[in-house]
């Protein structure tokens, strides 16, 4: 009897839970709304959605924000997530150096930190980054009751739901997850993610993709990677590893990848080829303004000296960055005739260059796609830059912890 009694309460209680977990994700991704509204887009009663958000206001999740729009008696009372409820930490690893974010709930950028610590397969860069971390958090006064949890955006095969990266094996210790790794240190929940996926979900959820359903983002960083975003979701594959375009192979006598194959796209197409390519056609003698950007010093270039040299005019860095681009739209074009995007967006470092980078990965598309594939296709540089694997690793982050807040 007792059993029979208590199941329609907990089929309420999960209801209800579900009710508020759809609410909180609905606030953080839309912004402030009023109880009616509520109502309607949950299908419950003004009475239910009155009474869960007087719940989640004396939890601290949700405040008055002001009134809206009257149609006719009283402006409604608006509510939305409660900014200060908790911070979270964003750590943004790459192979260039490393970035420490502190969010609120609304998003905004509380503090930064870049640390020069480059990512390597060996546990000493682990203790680097823990000290690192402690150290950010300590100087800013930042308690570990204070923050929510973790998310760490890397590049690498990573598999979230094991919180494995099988890029880099050796972070930890053999047959130890890389996330069960930081839960120890820390004592928070962390939330593992490849870097284009975190790309992809920030210019799904903030950027150009917004209420596109079938999106492409092209991440050229110190690798080549894929977003994927189709009928709405973003694309993981069967253990997350979708997306790796940079090791398809575009030059079969070409150059060795770092991942031990021969010829990869990331051979010729990364930041990382971009800086080899310049530093071989100098030492060739080829005249551009490069030489002077670093001082003569060659072991100082860096993709900015690039793109600098480029905005300046440099025929030569100009010519570098037309041949990635071309190379660049060869396997997208492959990409579109797979996926039949509605938008492709490019961002990473060499997205800075602008039309200098997206004029040739374009023109490659329109030669090597089929015409009825373009006709809907547009090809946008990322408004959120760099801002948007941050902004990414945010939102998994927080749609994780809110299904696990009310689970």
């Amino acid at each position: 009897m007792d059993l029979v009694a208590e199941e329609p309460n907990s089929v309420i209680d999960i209801r209800k839970n579900r009710i508020r977990s759809n609410l909180l994700l609905y606030l953080y991704q839309s912004g402030d709304t009023s109880i009616n509204k509520m109502a309607k887009l949950f299908h419950a009663s003004i009475p239910s959605a009155t009474g869960i958000v007087n719940d989640l206001m004396r939890e601290g999740w949700i405040t008055e924000t002001g009134t809206g729009p009257a149609r006719a008696g009283r402006p409604p009372v608006l509510y939305g997530l409660n900014p200060k409820k908790y911070l979270t930490l964003i750590m943004d690893i790459n192979r260039h150096d490393t970035q420490l974010v502190i969010f609120d709930l609304h998003n905004q950028l509380i503090v930064r930190r870049k640390i020069d610590i480059r990512l390597d397969d060996s546990a000493t860069f682990l203790q680097g980054l823990f000290t690192a971390s402690d150290d950010f958090l300590k100087s800013n006064q930042i308690s570990k009751e204070q923050l929510w949890g973790i998310g760490v955006s890397m590049p690498g095969l990573i598999n979230s739901s094991q919180g494995i990266n099988l890029t880099y094996p050796n972070l930890t210790p053999p047959g130890t997850p890389l996330v069960s790794y930081l839960k120890k240190h820390f004592g928070l929940p962390v939330c593992l993610f490849n870097d284009t996926k975190a790309t992809t979900i920030g210019e799904h959820r903030f950027g150009f993709a917004v209420e596109k359903s079938q999106v492409l983002t092209i991440n050229i960083d110190w690798g080549v990677g894929l977003g994927i975003v189709v009928n709405g979701e973003v694309f993981n594959g069967a253990s997350g590893f979708a997306g790796e375009l940079g090791h398809i192979q575009v030059k079969p006598d070409g150059p060795l990848c770092h991942c031990g194959k021969i010829g990869c796209l990331d051979t010729i197409t990364s930041a990382m080829a971009l800086i080899r390519q310049a530093k071989e056609g100098i030492a060739s003698g080829k005249a551009t303004i490069l030489l002077q950007i670093v001082n003569n010093d060659l072991d100082m270039l860096d993709t900015s000296h690039i793109i600098e040299a480029v905005h300046a005019g440099d025929e030569f860095s100009i010519d570098l960055l037309s041949t990635v681009g071309t190379e660049l739209g060869k396997g997208l074009a492959t990409a579109v005739h797979l996926f039949n995007p509605e938008v492709i967006i490019v961002g990473g470092l060499l997205a800075e260059a602008g039309p200098f980078i997206s004029n040739p990965i374009e023109q490659a598309i329109n030669k090597y796609c089929l015409s009825d594939f373009k006709n809907s296709l547009s090809i946008h540089i990322s408004k959120l830059g760099a801002k948007a694997r941050l902004l990414g690793t945010q939102a998994h982050l927080f749609e994780h912890l809110i299904s696990k807040e009310f689970s």
